[in-house]
């Protein structure tokens, strides 16, 4: 048997960033979760968030992706290896979904701290007020929920 050739890091890269697309192509949580972290973005910078309050969205939106990508990998792992309905395998697919469940819970309940002062207010009358802000974020608003809902699932 030959050794294993050692991998570059540009093809370890380029392997990792090649599951995130895959996940992204066939995961429609995984699309609700790329918006809303786009979102959380835009108001954050909005806002002008401290560096420590923008890392701890940041740390939360990266649980959370980083949680629906391994039970992404995890549930398709379990349908390759037992293609029949298998109760074991399905608790184990519900314990690793409530584990996203959970993750996306207390991200939730930081954003909540995070962004539910009188700031978070201001720059939405700020996007209402002005016709093409509220047009250029209903616009934007459009595009994700086709990106998220109206876009075929590839690779279930």
């Amino acid at each position: 048997m030959r050794p294993l050739k050692r991998r570059s890091l540009l093809h370890s890269f380029r392997d990792a960033l090649r599951g995130v697309w895959l996940c992204l192509c066939s995961e429609r949580n995984m699309r609700i979760h790329a918006a809303a972290c786009g979102y959380v973005l835009f108001f954050a910078l909005k806002m002008k968030l401290p560096p420590g309050e923008l890392a701890c969205l940041l740390l939360a939106m990266g649980v959370v992706t980083g949680a629906e990508a391994m039970n992404t990998a995890l549930e398709k792992l379990c349908d390759h290896v037992c293609r029949e309905r298998n109760p074991e395998i399905g608790r184990v697919k519900d314990l690793a979904a409530g584990a996203v469940l959970l993750c996306a819970i207390f991200a939730a309940l930081t954003g909540g701290v995070i962004f539910l002062r009188p700031e978070l207010w201001a720059a939405v009358m700020d996007i209402v007020g002005t016709s093409w802000k509220l047009g250029a974020f209903g616009c934007s608003t459009a595009v994700s929920l086709v990106l998220v809902f109206g876009v075929p699932l590839r690779g279930k």
